[in-house]
């Protein structure tokens, strides 16, 4: 499986040769924290203050339950013109008052629930940010679905890095139908991301997100941990395979300092007496 490219890393690396800083807050606690565990000490990953099962974050990861299955986020997206057009999805940051929500004119974007509006899962997005274990694109215009999805991440600080999902390569010789495309792709969405592509003319197609993690903080009011994980979704990828998910990429806590161990005195050999 290729690995996908981290947009948000980028941005990431673009600040810190911005600001000539590179590293993570929460991980100078003090000096020790930084020099002696981070970079110099594998112990860190060795004790108790790095478990795997810290990563998932949720009740059944202690239980030894496999994780739920995820509930997907669905669009149709349709174009009622007779020329190819541009739809945006999410965006929230950007896209709120724009007309359409950035989306062209002739453009209409319908989530699947009867009972949620393209407003709702807009704003939800972007205070419920989550990350994508797969997105499955089906039309009936088989041309429709290898087009190029853009994902553009702007910053309020002015920075924006943009990046082209070429869902053709995701296309799998074995296949069988020509009308969906399934892509296991690890994207990030939240307020500052958006996603966009052309809809060919007079033309729908149906995107679906299903979420690999989400963050709602309103569930530390029952006692969780803010990030919910899902597994991944029941289809089959015609031989391809789910991005991984690297456990480095769980928050670092920072180490309890260790007590030094006070060194053994060496008494010197009794002398032996002959008689």
């Amino acid at each position: 499986m290729r690995k996908n490219f981290d947009i948000d890393a980028y941005l990431d690396e673009a600040e810190a040769r911005y600001s000539g800083f590179y590293g993570d807050y929460d991980s100078f606690d003090d000096d020790s924290n930084f020099d002696d565990y981070y970079f110099e000490d594998d112990s860190y990953f060795e004790d108790d203050n790095f478990d795997g099962f810290d990563y998932f974050e949720d009740d059944y990861s202690f239980a030894g339950a496999k994780p739920k299955a995820p509930t997907p986020y669905q669009v149709t997206v349709e174009n009622t013109t007779s020329g190819t057009l541009t739809a945006v999805l999410f965006g929230k940051n950007e896209y709120l008052l724009s007309t359409n929500y950035g989306s062209a004119t002739g453009i209409i974007v319908t989530p699947a629930q009867t009972n949620v509006s393209y407003l709702f899962l807009l704003q939800q997005s972007s205070d419920q940010p989550f990350e994508t274990s797969l997105i499955r694109i089906q039309s009936s215009n088989t041309t429709q679905i290898t087009q190029i999805l853009t994902v553009t991440v702007l910053d309020a600080n002015g920075q924006s890095a943009t990046l082209p999902i070429i869902t053709q390569s995701y296309f799998s010789s074995y296949q069988q139908q020509s009308g969906i495309l399934d892509v296991p792709y690890s994207l990030k969405i939240d307020g500052n991301t958006s996603v966009s592509f052309p809809v060919l003319a007079t033309t729908t197609v149906i995107i679906t997100f299903f979420p690999a993690e989400k963050v709602d903080t309103a569930r530390a009011l029952n006692g969780k941990g803010a990030k919910a994980v899902y597994g991944n979704p029941q289809v089959n990828l015609g031989g391809m395979t789910f991005p991984s998910r690297a456990m480095a990429s769980a928050p670092r806590k920072a180490p309890a300092r260790r007590m030094a161990q006070p060194k053994r005195r060496v008494l010197p050999a009794r002398p032996v007496r002959r008689k």
